[in-house]
């Protein structure tokens, strides 16, 4: 019989929604009649040219790190899942500080702010769990 595969599903939960987060609004901004601004995570790294936009990537991609190596076996494939994930959560607090995002921007945090929070809860949970 083959090897059955367990999947760390507390753990592949919180990085996907750290990626599906990425995509959602982090910002809304309503203008009255003129509608409404919605900012992603996605948007800020369209153009790589400050630290800001460099900060986003990298989050985005050790949370799609976490991801993959949530399906391929490797010999410390734990610890490379724990480092995917701490590493997104600091470079995202790191890129969210730099905004001055903590300062006022919870008036007009979007969805996708608090998806990418909840995904940062699991995916540690689910790395220090291991499931």
């Amino acid at each position: 019989m083959g090897k059955k595969l367990s999947l760390p599903l507390i753990y592949l939960i919180g990085a996907l929604a750290v990626v599906v987060g990425c995509f959602c609004p982090i910002i809304t901004i309503s203008l009255g009649f003129l509608g409404k601004i919605d900012f992603t995570i996605i948007d800020a790294f369209k153009d790589l040219k400050d630290l800001d936009s460099w900060l986003a990537l990298l989050m985005f991609v050790s949370a799609v790190i976490g991801v993959v190596f949530c399906f391929v076996g490797a010999k410390n494939v734990s610890l490379i899942r724990l480092c995917a994930i701490v590493v997104s959560i600091v470079l995202g607090l790191i890129f969210f500080a730099r905004g001055g995002f903590f300062k006022d921007w919870f008036k007009i945090t979007g969805f996708g702010f608090y998806v990418i929070i909840v995904g940062w809860v699991l995916g540690v949970v689910g790395a220090i769990t291991n499931k």
